[in-house]
């Protein structure tokens, strides 16, 4: 829990960081450009929270899977002490018959009509009949013991699920409160970028004004040459085809590539949209790999692999990150909110690789 305390304390402090936001204000006829810096910064902080939002969710996908596997525990638990307990039931019911049995036959000859061999026989089988009701005496107590340890399993099973259980209370409640803020910022920009819509527009009126009296041919011959507009949601490229591979790696990738473009949602695992654990999972799933729907548990469960000798379809981590590599030291992945599936290069801050199987 510690650990996750630390790992909350810098996303809190973010949040807390939208509320001081201050913006310079500026008239109508402030400069396009000011508006723009403003508009840039305000996108700066949105996509930077984006990525927190991103690793929340990926540390929300973990818990659950700890969550999941503390109730299967407590039901596993449940289901072995019923049948214990049935058994233990069915023991006592065979020790007290075999008791009344010997009971009601040890009266049942005079000892008068025994003669040297019918005592011997029944001295043995005396015997065995104690052995048995020993033997079945330590069954029972055997039973009684493995019950009281699956007591203890259970218990353990149901601390670990009142954990994880606050744990994921904890990253959903600073999950809304980060996405809150998040929201104000994006309505924020919405804001400046209506303004620079209408200083650009009235620029663009003053510029008409100013032309007006000029003839058309010489408007034309003035023109600038058309620009082309550069788009601001990444660097990424969401286009081409699967890099050539052979097996199982050739339907992971297929299923990867046909998902560019897709937009990233919280526990998204298709077919509309992703977050980045639910497409490595579904991507593998198409080669019959099975994997849970977090990055921190899909780390831990294949062997690692060094960057140094990565193989197209291998799985690179980072912090509450995962992307499928692609070649060329490039990862396929679903970056953050605001982005769509992409590949991009592998940046800095790796934490490990693997190769599911």
């Amino acid at each position: 829990m510690t650990r996750l305390v630390h790992r909350l304390i810098p996303l809190a402090l973010a949040v807390a960081s939208l509320t001081a936001l201050v913006l310079p204000t500026h008239g109508v006829a402030a400069p396009i450009d000011d508006k723009r810096a403003q508009a840039a910064q305000l996108e700066g902080q949105i996509n930077a929270n984006a990525q927190k939002l991103g690793a929340l969710n990926e540390q929300i996908n973990d818990t659950q899977v700890e969550l999941d596997t503390a109730n299967q525990a407590i039901a596993d638990a449940d289901a072995q002490v019923a049948a214990a307990k049935a058994r233990t039931s069915e023991l006592r019911k065979i020790v007290a018959q075999r008791a009344a049995h010997l009971y009601m036959g040890s009266g049942s000859e005079g000892v008068d009509t025994l003669d040297t061999t019918s005592a011997s026989d029944l001295a043995s089988r005396q015997t065995y009949t104690a052995a048995a009701e020993q033997r079945d005496h330590q069954a029972v107590y055997q039973l009684k013991r493995a019950q009281e340890d699956l007591a203890i399993r259970k218990a353990d099973a149901e601390q670990a699920r009142l954990t994880a259980s606050a744990k994921k209370d904890q990253l959903d409640a600073s999950r809304a409160e980060l996405k809150a803020g998040n929201d104000k910022l994006q309505s924020m920009k919405s804001g400046i970028d209506s303004e620079i819509a209408a200083l650009v527009q009235q620029a663009e009126n003053e510029r008409i004004a100013r032309e007006k009296a000029a003839a058309d041919a010489a408007r034309a011959a003035q023109a600038p040459a058309p620009r082309a507009v550069v788009s601001s949601g990444g660097s990424g490229s969401i286009g081409g085809t699967p890099p050539p591979t052979s097996g199982r790696v050739s339907a992971v990738m297929a299923y990867a590539y046909a998902q560019l473009g897709k937009p990233y949602c919280y526990a998204g695992a298709g077919p509309d949209c992703f977050d980045c654990s639910g497409l490595t999972m579904m991507a593998w799933a198409q080669a019959g790999v099975s994997m849970p729907h977090g990055s921190n548990a899909q780390l831990s469960m294949f062997p690692r692999v060094s960057m140094s000798d990565l193989q197209v379809g291998d799985l690179v981590y980072w912090p509450d990150h995962v992307g499928i590599y692609v070649g060329g030291g490039s990862v396929l992945h679903a970056p953050h909110t605001g982005t769509v599936v992409q590949i991009t290069q592998i940046w800095s801050g790796v934490i490990g690789a693997n190769r599911p199987s």
